[in-house]
C-alpha cells in the first residue's frame, strides 16, 4: 500500500510539473530559444524527479548511519528505462564476458597507478578466487544496419571476433553517475552512433556504486578491453566512447592503457564528467537549464563521493586522492593523446569542466592537426542531450560523432 501511494503521489507531482512547464512555455516562451515544448516538459519532469532538497541532505556527522545498500536500492527505483532500436538502425544480442577467460598481470597492467593500482590489483586477486572465477560482465553487441559485408567475409555479424582483418569496433561505456544506467538504457544512442559510424558496438554493464565503489568500474572496463584483444582485435582497432560518467570512465581507461604503452584508435566523449573534485561556476550558472542536479560535495550522497568512497568523511586527503587522473581525468597527461571528439551542451552544469578538459588536451598538443582534437559545444543544449533522440541538435551531434569515428 505505501508503494502504491508513493507511485500515485509521483504521478500527480509529474502531472503538475508538466502542466506548469507547459503553461510557462506558452506564457513566457521557451526557456531557451531552441527548446521545443516536449523537450522543456521532459527536462522539468526529470529535474523534479531527481531533485533533492538541500535541507534533506545528510551531513558527515551522520555518515555512519547511512545504509548504502538502501541507497543502492533507491537508485534502482530511478534507473534509466530500457531503450529500443528499430531494424533500420540495427540489431543487438546480449552476451557475457567470462572474467576468468581474460588473463591479467597486475604488475604490468596497474604499475605506477598508486593507490588506484593497489585497489585494481586487489580486485584482480578477488576474481582469481573460487567465487570470483564465476564472475561475468554482461554486454550487448550491436550490429548496425549500415554494416556491409561481402560474401567473402565472415557473415556471422554477431561473432565476437573480427569479421575481417582490421575491422574497427566501438567499446561504449554508458553514463548514469556511476549509480544508474545500462547497455539497455543507452541502446537507442549507441545504436545510432554505430549506424552512423558503420561499426559494430559493444556496450558493457559494469558494476555500479555505491555497492561497488572505485575502481570496480575501471576494472570491468579494462577487462572488457582486454577481452576484445583476446578475441582478435588490436588496440588500434578499438574506439572508446562514453557519456557523462561513461565519459569519465572512457578517459580513465585510456589513461590506464597509456601507462602500459597501449594506444587506442580514438575517443568519443559526450558530456564527459572529468573532474570529481571541483564545483565550477557553470554548476550554478546553468542550474535553471540543465536537468542534472546533485547534492554538494559536502553531502555523503554526492555522486562523486558514493562512487569513490561511500561512507568515508570528506577530507583534504580524500580530495587529493580524487584528483588522481584515473578518477578526475581532467588532470591527466595528454601529450600525444589519441584523436578525440568531445561534445557538450552550452547549458549543462558541467560545461566549464568539459571546456577545461578540451583546453588541457589542446594545450598538451599545440602542433596537432586541428581535426585530431575537436570540441563541439551546442547552443542551448543540456547534459547528454544526444539521448533526446528526436531533438534536431541530438541528431546532428550523433551524425557528426559517427562521421568522426568513421574518419579515424
Amino acid at each position: 500500500m505505501p508503494e502504491l501511494f508513493a507511485k500515485a503521489t509521483l504521478i500527480i507531482s509529474m502531472a503538475a510539473v508538466a502542466a506548469q512547464s507547459t503553461l510557462s512555455y506558452y506564457i513566457k516562451g521557451p526557456r531557451c530559444p531552441k527548446w521545443p515544448l516536449w523537450f522543456q516538459v521532459h527536462r522539468d519532469a526529470i529535474h523534479r524527479a531527481i531533485r533533492t532538497e538541500p535541507k534533506s541532505q545528510p551531513t558527515d556527522e551522520v555518515i555512519d548511519q547511512i545504509d548504502f545498500e538502501q541507497v543502492a536500492a533507491e537508485n534502482m527505483k530511478w534507473d534509466l528505462p530500457e531503450s529500443v532500436i528499430s531494424a533500420e538502425i540495427g540489431t543487438y544480442r546480449k552476451y557475457y564476458i567470462e572474467v576468468s577467460d581474460v588473463p591479467i598481470d597486475p604488475a604490468l597492467a596497474f604499475a605506477d597507478c598508486g593507490l588506484a593500482g593497489t585497489k585494481l590489483t586487489a580486485l584482480t586477486a578477488a576474481d582469481c578466487t573460487e567465487n570470483g572465477s564465476l564472475r561475468k560482465i554482461p554486454y550487448e553487441l550491436t550490429v548496425p544496419a549500415s554494416l556491409r559485408l561481402s560474401t567473402t567475409e565472415n557473415t556471422d555479424a554477431f561473432a565476437s571476433t573480427p569479421l575481417f582483418p582490421g575491422e574497427r569496433i566501438i567499446l561504449y561505456l554508458h553514463g548514469g553517475a556511476y549509480k544508474l544506467g545500462s547497455a539497455a538504457s543507452h541502446r537507442g544512442l549507441t545504436g545510432r552512433i554505430a549506424n552512423h559510424a558503420g561499426l559494430r558496438c559493444i556496450t558493457i554493464d559494469y558494476r555500479l556504486a555505491p555497492l561497488h565503489p572505485f575502481p570496480a568500474q575501471l576494472h570491468d572496463a579494462y577487462i572488457s578491453f582486454m577481452y576484445l584483444l583476446t578475441r582478435g582485435f588490436k588496440p588500434t582497432d578499438i574506439v572508446i566512447a562514453g557519456d557523462s560518467a561513461g565519459g569519465n570512465l572512457s578517459l580513465a581507461l585510456v589513461v590506464l592503457l597509456r601507462k602500459a604503452c597501449i594506444s587506442v584508435r580514438g575517443l568519443l566523449l559526450l558530456s564527459p564528467w572529468s573532474d570529481l573534485t571541483t564545483e565550477r561556476p557553470s554548476l550554478k550558472r546553468n542550474a535553471k537549464f540543465d536537468f542534472l542536479c546533485a547534492p554538494p560535495l559536502a553531502s555523503p550522497l554526492n555522486p562523486a563521493r558514493t562512487f569513490y568512497a561511500p561512507g568515508r568523511k570528506l577530507s583534504a586527503e580524500m580530495l587529493d586522492e580524487m584528483a588522481h587522473p584515473l578518477i578526475s581525468p581532467v588532470y591527466a597527461d595528454f601529450v600525444d593523446f589519441p584523436p578525440t571528439l568531445i561534445q557538450a551542451g552550452e547549458k549543462e552544469i558541467i560545461v566549464d569542466e568539459i571546456s577545461q578538459l578540451f583546453e588541457n588536451i589542446a594545450a598538451a598538443n599545440p602542433h596537432a592537426d586541428r581535426k585530431r582534437y575537436v570540441y563541439e559545444c551546442y547552443a542551448d543544449m543540456i547534459h547528454v542531450f544526444q539521448q533526446f533522440l528526436n531533438l534536431p541538435d541530438a541528431q546532428q551531434a550523433i551524425a557528426r560523432a559517427g562521421a568522426f569515428i568513421k574518419a579515424l
